[in-house]
């Protein structure tokens, strides 16, 4: 009998937890209370195993993607089977590149693997794409996160480009890359 107690407490537990991550989106404060609680039953976390794929385009569209542990790499597929690194999302991090269904706009197509062991947030693309489209803040939230992102794409181009580094399995953090500007 006392099984259901602890499955009812480490629920209690993951949905207290579920309530403190989501509430670390930078658009928390501005969704009105009935799309806090969408947000609320349809973010999930998923796990993935070191080397798993994350995202591809031959796969589902994901939504946004919030990194809670682990790492994510971020890159190019060739025809040939040559990968270029564009970045790597640690840790408190947020990526839409596997949300491309979300943002038309996003028309170039990205591989993502866990480098590592890693936990992801997940607000599913059927939940973001609607609340983009009602609020103004999500919106701007998501074209700024995307801007971001293609700074990062632009950046491993020029080094790749100008300055003859090779970045097909390694990538720099992003406080490698500051520095370096």
């Amino acid at each position: 009998m006392g099984t259901p107690a602890v499955t009812t407490a480490a629920a209690s537990t993951a949905a207290i937890d579920m309530e403190r991550t989501l509430t670390q989106l930078p658009f928390w404060s501005s969704l009105t209370e009935q799309e806090q609680e969408t947000l609320r039953r349809s973010a999930f976390v998923r796990h993935y195993k070191k080397g798993a794929f994350v995202h591809s385009n031959d796969n589902e569209c994901l939504g946004m993607l919030l990194i809670l542990s682990g790492e994510i790499r971020t890159y190019l597929l060739s025809d040939e089977g040559r990968e270029v690194t564009l970045f790597r999302l640690y840790p408190g991090e947020l990526c839409v590149l596997s949300a491309s269904c979300v943002i038309s706009q996003i028309t170039f197509d990205t591989q993502m693997t866990a480098g590592s062991d890693t936990d992801v947030l997940i607000i599913p693309a059927n939940v973001i794409a609607p609340l983009k489209e009602k609020n103004l803040y999500v919106r701007c939230f998501l074209y700024e996160l995307a801007t971001k992102r293609f700074s990062d794409v632009m950046w491993a181009m020029q080094q790749i480009m100008f300055k003859g580094f090779c970045l097909l399995y390694t990538s720099p953090s992003p406080r490698d890359r500051s520095v370096s500007r």
